[in-house]
């Protein structure tokens, strides 16, 4: 449920509702570029508070300040009519998606052996992805009774009422103290205890460029295609449905090893970005499944890499010096991908990127060292 907070409702809602937002507030593609960016430059701040705090508070009250943050940040989304709030808003999901990421695993990888840690990732990526499926039908059934295309807010409303509800629920049931206290400074020095962690991180770094363009910019890209808003809710619902794809991911890492499925889920995703290109169905519905499976999978097999190499007490130490690194991919691309997408270029050009981004990503990831199924 946390992880659903964290990265459905905080990155995956704005994609869903961005066009009806864009015609409502007079938005260019530019000007909702900037708020993608927002929403990424808060987690990345989030990321490095987290990182220095890590030895100073609990994952228990990382994880409920960061449920706590969304979910007050959903609810001026909900209000928002001016550039000020929208941008408080995003601001607070971003930061509070960094507090859920950054605890999250650390609760979860602590008390499962090293030979599940793949599935269990696994499945928190389906819990993504079931929240996007929900998602994705609850905006285009709403709409769709209420005959109101270019519905958003009650929306935010929901996704706020979610999150803090959640936070009570860890507040309540969760113990505390599920983990050791780790090492509380920024450094590279425990990233670079896991063999092949240049080409990993890059390899990260270019998924960054893909992640936050690809679902953010899908919208858009399809309604000048031709497609309805009603139409294109339900392709994310098929991708988070997809999404749950990447349990059976985590379940082959933990047999084959890491790096055959990132190199496969890189280049699935490079496929999945051509075939936006087309424009039109079939092609577009099985470039999401593709995303969909692939795209959930990348970052919580770079998370089992990490948790494979590093302790208990320096777990978060490393899992936040390669987000950091990955976050400004995630702060840069949208900055890039707005003007693209107002360009006369147009959304083909970013597509044809984004491919252009996986197979970078691809060469990175053949360059880890080979290792055994497990990669210890």
């Amino acid at each position: 449920m946390c992880t659903i907070v964290s990265h459905t409702l905080s990155r995956q809602t704005y994609p869903i509702l961005i066009t009806a937002m864009e015609d409502d507030l007079s938005m260019s593609h530019q000007r909702a570029g900037f708020f993608f960016t927002a929403i990424f430059f808060a987690y990345l701040g989030g990321v490095a508070m987290m990182t220095v705090l890590s030895g100073r508070i609990s994952p228990k009250t990382t994880l409920v300040s960061g449920l706590l943050s969304s979910g007050i940040g959903f609810l001026v989304l909900s209000i928002a009519s001016h550039f000020g709030l929208l941008l408080v808003g995003f601001l607070m999901s971003g930061l509070g998606s960094a507090g859920i990421w950054m605890s999250v695993p650390t609760i979860a990888t602590a008390v499962v052996d090293p030979s599940k840690r793949g599935m269990l990732m696994g499945y928190l990526s389906a819990s993504m992805g079931v929240g996007l499926v929900v998602i994705g039908q609850v905006v285009r059934i709403v709409r769709s009774t209420l005959d109101r295309e270019g519905l958003w807010r009650p929306f935010w409303v929901g996704a706020g009422v979610f999150a803090l509800s959640i936070a009570l629920l860890v507040m309540v049931f969760m113990p505390k103290d599920e983990t050791e206290a780790v090492q509380s400074r920024l450094s590279l020095s425990n990233l670079r205890m896991v063999p092949g962690w240049v080409p990993l991180t890059c390899a990260f770094l270019m998924f960054g460029l893909i992640v936050s363009s690809y679902a953010p910019f899908l919208g858009p890209k399809l309604e000048e295609d031709g497609f309805s808003r009603g139409h294109v809710s339900t392709l994310f619902s098929l991708l988070g449905l997809a999404a749950i794809g990447a349990m059976g991911f985590g379940r082959l890492s933990d047999r084959i090893g890491r790096k055959a499925i990132l190199i496969g889920a890189m280049g699935m995703v490079g496929v999945a970005s051509l075939l936006v290109l087309i424009g039109r169905e079939p092609w577009v519905g099985l470039s999401v499944v593709i995303y969909g499976c692939a795209s959930f999978s990348v970052p919580v097999m770079v998370v089992a890499v990490l948790r494979d190499h590093v302790s208990d007490r320096t777990f978060s130490n490393a899992l936040g010096a390669i987000t950091l690194i990955y976050g400004t991919s995630l702060f840069i691309a949208p900055m890039i991908a707005g003007p693209i997408g107002d360009s006369s270029a147009g959304f083909p050009l970013l597509y044809a990127l984004l491919a252009g981004a996986a197979a970078v990503g691809v060469v990175c990831l053949s360059l880890l060292p080979n290792g055994p199924a497990q990669e210890r």
